[in-house]
């Protein structure tokens, strides 16, 4: 395997391994707290790996919650990683099958973040992709051993006053990643979207809408700018 591509991996992983580990030490905490078994709280990061997904699937299983709609509850507010896929979907076009299944499983927010603002550069290979993806799944499992094994000696207000974290992180890769003013339209547009739904007690639709109507407004924008600047050269040529 490609060494320099194994290096930009673990380089585009480092912030990410910073701020998921205390993060997943917090789901830890959390699920301890929670009085999940120590094994579950460790295969739930296991198998499920979807971050905030995991704190509310935490709750909803220590509220009694029923199974149907715990799972259902959790399917929709992880629908954003299937417009993830589609955005993505044209850079891995080359791969084989496998390899790009392989790529799916680590595409957690902020791995898309730092996808998306680079592959335009340099398309990720997937030596390079995999070593990113695979580095932060296994910080965050690593970070949820450590949590769940200290869990119950920590403070509840530790855990509640860090669970801002993941959004945060999310937040600044993606303001990071903007590159064109179509991206920043998108952004706001999704952004707006989601606080609207949240409004009205659909935060998890809310993620879904604003993805797909935040995209449809950058790519109607993008292209409305393009036009006007193609015609902007045929004026100044003619």
């Amino acid at each position: 395997m490609d060494r320099v591509a194994i290096r930009q991996g673990l380089q585009d992983a480092a912030p990410i391994v910073m701020a998921y580990v205390p993060i997943a030490m917090t789901f830890g905490v959390i699920a301890i707290q929670c009085r999940l078994p120590f094994w579950m709280a460790i295969l739930i990061s296991v198998a499920v790996y979807a971050g905030g997904a995991q704190f509310m699937l935490v709750s909803l299983l220590a509220s009694g919650t029923p199974s149907a709609a715990v799972v259902g509850t959790v399917l929709l507010v992880n629908l954003r990683h299937a417009l993830y896929g589609t955005a993505l979907g044209p850079v891995f076009s080359t791969w084989s099958e496998t390899k790009r299944w392989i790529a799916a499983f680590g595409l957690t927010d902020e791995v898309f973040a730092v996808t998306s603002g680079r592959w335009s550069d340099t398309p990720p290979t997937p030596a390079r992709q995999w070593t990113l993806s695979f580095t932060c799944y296994a910080s965050w499992v690593i970070g949820t051993v450590a949590g769940a094994a200290i869990g119950r000696a920590a403070p509840g207000w530790l855990a509640h006053d860090l669970s801002f974290a993941l959004p945060a992180l999310f937040l600044a890769l993606l303001v990071l990643s903007v590159a064109r003013r179509a991206h920043l339209v998108a952004s706001l547009v999704g952004a707006g979207i989601a606080l609207m739904c949240t409004w009205f007690h659909a935060g998890g639709m809310g993620i879904a809408l604003g993805g797909l109507i935040g995209a449809t407004a950058g790519m109607v924008v993008g292209h409305s700018w393009q036009r006007q600047a193609g015609r902007r050269t045929v004026d100044e040529a003619g």
